[in-house]
């Protein structure tokens, strides 16, 4: 088995890099290697790497602002990545594709906890609309694949990731790093930290070396429809911070919450029955993982993604 990992240099990538079984063969693939929204690199890439499977995690990403300013370009660019990465790996004679979703794909207002026989039974949240949609579309993709080409192909739909090796960019990134970024920041400078929205949103969160153990399982053993995998306790944006503050000693009462800020959807729990009959998952728990990662932004600051302005080269 050789295994080639899109998106390979990313928060998940980095992930799925440090949980590589022993003696699997695997070839991890970022920007560096050229930009998969051009059919001609993404063949190119597959077919010197000449992989048997394929980790498909390559995406445009954003947070709740950033998908409101540049909805078009998430949806292109994710569009166009996603197609290109399954017909070059039809070409190359792929047998299997694993491909990673987002728990936002799932239809604004559908019952909760969100069940992934619900995937496509409506609208998106307005928020992120155009990124869920091609996000839901490698569901559609993977299907069309299989029953045409017969290639194997599945899709694992995670909640809330953060982890080392995470965006810690304020305008693009997502919850965890920026908060991060912003309560380290305040405590250095000893100001306070201004926080988006009013904290009430509730998230589950999974530590991305937790997935990477997922998709190196699902590689191995998982055929079916789409899989909800994860944690399953929420817990509130105001809670995540006050951790943060915890570990950096910070006083959390000096946060200050900007509602003026979109906060995005209160609640979106998903239901990973299916995923915890399947394995007997042992998930970091969040107040560990979150140590695990300021750790480790602490320990590379200011060499991290989002902070330091990336090298032009």
């Amino acid at each position: 088995m050789r295994v080639l990992v899109t998106g390979g240099t990313g928060l998940v990538g980095r992930a799925v890099g440090s949980t590589k079984p022993p003696g699997v063969d695997a070839e991890f693939v970022g920007r560096a290697a050229g930009d998969l929204r051009d059919p001609a690199v993404c063949h190119r890439v597959v077919s010197r790497v000449r992989p048997t499977h394929v980790i498909h995690l390559a995406a445009r990403v954003g947070g709740v602002q950033e998908n409101l300013l540049h909805a078009a370009d998430f949806f292109r660019d994710n569009t166009l990545i996603n197609v290109n990465v399954f017909e070059a790996a039809r070409l190359a004679n792929v047998r299997k594709v694993v491909s990673l979703l987002s728990s936002c794909v799932y239809p604004d207002g559908a019952a909760l906890p969100l069940r992934e026989s619900d995937l496509h039974a409506g609208e998106p949240h307005a928020s992120n609309f155009a990124y869920a949609y091609a996000k839901r579309m490698l569901d559609v993709l993977s299907r069309a694949y299989a029953r045409q080409f017969g290639m194997t192909a599945v899709c694992l739909i995670p909640n809330n990731l953060y982890g080392p090796h995470d965006n810690f960019d304020l305008e693009s990134g997502h919850v965890i790093p920026a908060m991060i970024r912003k309560i380290h920041a305040a405590a250095t400078q000893g100001v306070p930290a201004i926080l988006w929205g009013d904290g009430s949103p509730l998230r589950e969160f999974t530590y991305a070396p937790d997935l990477g153990r997922v998709l190196w399982w699902a590689v191995e053993n998982y055929v079916g429809l789409p899989l909800n995998v994860g944690t399953h306790e929420e817990v509130s944006i105001r809670r995540v911070a006050e951790l943060i503050c915890e570990q950096l000693g910070y006083d959390a009462a000096k946060l200050e919450w900007d509602a003026s800020r979109p906060s995005g959807q209160h609640r979106k729990p998903t239901d990973t029955t299916r995923f915890a009959t399947l394995n007997a998952w042992n998930l970091t728990p969040l107040a560990t993982g979150l140590r695990q990662t300021i750790d480790w932004y602490v320990s590379q600051y200011p060499n991290v993604r989002g902070v330091t302005p990336p090298n032009p080269s």
